[in-house]
């Protein structure tokens, strides 16, 4: 796999653990890995990238297919949001 390559799946990765949801397409899974069919080593090497990414706290990396591709998200979609802690915090509109 080429650098940028691994650049731009390890943004969908980040992209799913921080927004909830990510969307790669069959094309770019293809391209990317230089393969004809998606196998498990593939998917191996994606959930591998995904458990790095966050450090096994999002549990494994699930997938959807649909639309030409598939939409990953965390076994645990909700770690990083209930993870996050805020202070001092107000509600973004006041209503009277």
């Amino acid at each position: 796999m080429e650098k940028r390559h691994q650049d731009e799946l390890t943004t969908r990765l980040e992209d799913a653990f921080l927004n909830g949801c990510s969307y790669i397409s069959l094309a770019e899974l293809y391209c990317w890995y230089d393969v004809q069919k998606i196998a498990a080593l593939t998917n191996r090497d994606i959930e591998s990238r995904w458990q790095k990414i966050t450090n096994g706290k999002a549990g494994r990396l699930m997938k959807v297919e649909g639309r030409g591709g598939i939409f990953i998200f965390g076994e645990d979609r909700n770690y990083f949001h209930r993870s996050a802690v805020i202070k001092n915090t107000a509600p973004f509109l006041a209503y009277k």
